[in-house]
């Protein structure tokens, strides 16, 4: 049986689904992570409202991962953790280079909250919380792969980075889920003197790193995806496991759950 574990998350297409953004489907699997106290912490590419806000309707207490591992709140914190750029640095540099070298793309700080809500089919009032950036920026890229990899280039000679997500790309410091993650597992090992296992969920590129670093990677389908090149046998080589859902979102995320904690 699975005791001392955490249990690292993406949120859309994953844990929430990907249109509604309902996570009622996984209800069964979140009440019985509780009812074992296994901490149930949140990684995504969302802010930190956002997240508070999801975490309040999940009726979690532990700490969260924001805007792509950049970001960690812990409860009761007034100020989070930074571990990538600052979100003014980021949108100063993007806009040099749209400025220098005419690169088609836009991000979040050219949209209003109205566009946001449009483009991402959030209701108003979660689109402004999408919009309380503090160290990554989503945009769409609408440029050719050739610019795009010299966009690419550019920014990694200012310490940032580009990360494919599930819908947008995602400019941010030299930092990432897996980072954020391993940051956390470090802080309970020492709280906790003992090595929890890591259960890892997440449908999207931006999530592949933190699946095949967990010792249970859980690859929940998404139907629109680009599909995850993680190796089984390799993770089995480094005694890791890799679990494929056949089911999308919240449903597949309870399935995938409910097998491990009644294995």
């Amino acid at each position: 049986m699975i005791t001392h574990a955490l249990v690292f998350t993406d949120l859309d297409g994953t844990l929430l689904d990907h249109h509604s953004y309902s996570f009622a489907p996984a209800k069964p699997a979140l009440a019985l992570l509780s009812e074992r106290k296994i901490p149930v912490i949140l990684n995504s590419s969302k802010t930190i409202a956002e997240i508070e806000a999801i975490a309040g309707d999940l009726s979690l207490d532990t700490a969260i991962i924001a805007e792509n591992g950049s970001l960690i709140r812990q409860p009761n914190q007034a100020e989070p953790v930074i571990l990538g750029k600052d979100y003014a640095f980021i949108c100063q540099k993007l806009d040099q280079l749209r400025e220098d070298h005419g690169y088609l793309f836009a991000g979040f700080h050219d949209w209003t909250h109205e566009e946001i809500s449009d483009i991402t089919g959030l209701p108003i009032e979660s689109a402004a919380r999408a919009a309380q950036r503090q160290a990554s920026e989503p945009m769409i890229w609408k440029d050719t792969k050739e610019a795009l990899d010299r966009f690419t280039a550019q920014l990694n000679e200012t310490g940032l980075t580009l990360k494919r997500g599930g819908r947008f790309w995602h400019v941010m410091g030299d930092t990432d889920k897996v980072k954020a993650m391993q940051y956390l597992i470090d802080e309970y090992r020492h709280t906790h003197q003992i090595k929890p296992t890591i259960i890892a969920l997440g449908d999207g590129p931006n999530d592949q790193e933190m699946i095949s670093a967990a010792d249970i990677g859980i690859v929940v389908f998404n139907p629109d995806g680009i599909p995850l090149a993680i190796s089984e046998q390799s993770a089995k080589a480094n005694d890791r496991r890799i679990i494929r859902t056949k089911e999308p979102g919240p449903i597949g995320w309870n399935t995938a759950i409910m097998m491990l904690l009644k294995e």
